[in-house]
């Protein structure tokens, strides 16, 4: 795989960064039957598309002969990444005969109840298998939504998860929360990234202000991650099943992205699920152990996953959006951190992430006061572009766009969840740039974030993850 990277250019306003990678065939096809690929047509105009990796050979060897097909016409074609498969983050169907208790432990009915007359609306998408609309339960509670797969306006669920998924964001919410139903993966539950990011766009674009995405999938996606960058500029929360291969997170995407919310399962007896993924992207955990909502046909199953667990916290998140509107997505994850109970070791753990969300003490007499005592008002970080697959030996290049001088201040720290590590930081004499480079390697396949303090009021963090070797 060949990469190029370069370096941060950082000053008191601008920013700027690239780090781009080209995939070739054969590891796309050890990936997915499909990629997306960068088309360039006769005028010699551009377009990204995802096809079939077998027609993608046709035209190499030239025996493309379907007229019918895009790269009949077309005279180049740029390979940009495998087009990832991504699966749905459920358990095998248990009981239906399981009693509700996830909404209980989360404490939401009280503040449930304090928005019941709330005149605003928060539009909460579930990019998965679509929505049975046509569910008593979930009546009223919808809004127009889109398939991506079939390509049509009517994201029926074909399969389960989606409307069991939907399910818990309306019992955990009052009516003014809405449903968007954004079908992206098939009756079988899996569905490519060129569709997700489709449905996140469409998402946001149509006045979601939280993302549900209880999926999960190995293989970091450039071309998902562009649609989340796009989410979270427009303020947008994106919340995601940490995923159940009782594993790291670190492998799997988009739950190995730390600037999304990323939520465990846990069970009755508060234990992190033994099915669910942990590790240094984990932001909070909620019930995701033998949940029963709706699914398709007007009935109801128990089923257990951390696509269950990430519906609890996104219908926080969305009230928490109703009743404080101006509030940034920053601010919101804040206050959803502030209110857990905290499990495991003292503070943040790879397990529970902050700890459990519980928001039994929010109510219609202490929200407002609540959220002015939050530190909402003070300046926020620029958010970096992320990057995958940094050598153990980096080292970043911060680039000011005039001469640094004795007045300006500038403090730059690298962090491994939230251990700093002792880093170099050498300014190149009569340019204007800074070398950051660790002490020692970095150590594979692990998450870090950089952080730049230029001044009093600029504040910037980056993401990266370390390749392998």
């Amino acid at each position: 795989m060949r990469k190029k990277c370069l370096g941060i250019v950082v000053f008191l306003l601008a920013i700027g960064l690239s780090f781009i990678g080209n995939v070739d065939v054969a590891t796309a096809s050890a990936e997915s039957d499909r990629v997306i690929v960068k088309l360039v047509d006769e005028d010699g105009v551009e377009s990204v598309e995802s096809i079939l990796l077998e027609d993608l050979t046709k035209y190499n060897e030239g025996r493309l002969s379907d007229k019918s097909s895009i790269l009949y016409k077309v005279q180049d074609v740029e390979v940009m990444q495998p087009d990832f498969i991504r699966t749905i983050a459920v358990e095998k169907p248990t009981s239906s005969k399981a009693t509700s208790w996830g909404t209980e432990r989360i404490g939401v009915r009280n503040y449930k109840n304090s928005l019941a007359t709330s005149k605003g609306t928060v539009i909460v998408a579930t990019i998965d298998t679509g929505v049975d609309y046509t569910h008593p339960f979930l009546e009223g509670r919808i809004t127009d939504g889109y398939d991506f797969v079939d390509n049509d306006t009517d994201p029926m669920d074909m399969h389960f998860h989606g409307t069991h998924v939907a399910g818990i964001i309306a019992e955990t919410t009052p009516a003014s929360v809405k449903i968007m139903p954004i079908r992206v993966l098939n009756e079988e539950g899996k569905g490519y990234d060129s569709d997700v990011a489709n449905g996140i766009r469409y998402a946001v674009d149509n006045g979601a202000r939280i993302i549900n995405m209880s999926f999960a999938g190995e293989g970091f996606s450039f071309y998902l991650a562009d649609a989340i960058d796009y989410a979270l500029s427009k303020n947008v929360l994106v919340i995601v099943a940490a995923g159940n291969e009782s594993a790291n997170t670190n492998i799997y995407f988009p739950a190995s992205d730390k600037r999304v919310i990323v939520v465990s399962a846990t069970d009755k007896d508060d234990k992190v699920a033994s099915f669910s993924n942990t590790g240094a992207t984990i932001d909070v955990s909620a019930p995701g152990v033998d949940i029963l909502s709706s699914v398709p046909g007007g009935q109801f199953k128990s089923l257990s996953g951390t696509s269950m667990a990430a519906p609890h916290v996104s219908g926080i998140t969305a009230m928490l959006k109703l009743e404080q509107p101006i509030l940034s997505r920053q601010g919101i994850e804040r206050l959803l951190k502030k209110y857990v109970d905290d499990k495991g070791p003292v503070g943040w753990d790879s397990q529970y992430g902050e700890g459990i969300v519980n928001v039994v003490s929010l109510g219609a007499d202490n929200v407002s006061t609540i959220v002015e005592k939050s530190p909402v008002s003070s300046p926020e970080f620029i958010t970096l572009p992320e990057h995958r697959d940094v050598p153990l030996d980096k080292k970043w290049t911060i680039e000011f766009n005039r001469l640094l001088t004795e007045q300006d201040t500038i403090d730059i720290k690298v962090y491994m969840d939230v251990n700093e590590l002792p880093i170099q930081v050498t300014p190149k004499d009569g340019k204007m740039e800074i070398i950051v480079s660790a002490n020692q390697l970095y150590r594979p396949n692990t998450a870090y974030r950089l952080v730049i303090y230029s001044g009093k009021e600029n504040k910037y963090e980056m993401h990266f993850m370390t390749g392998s070797k």
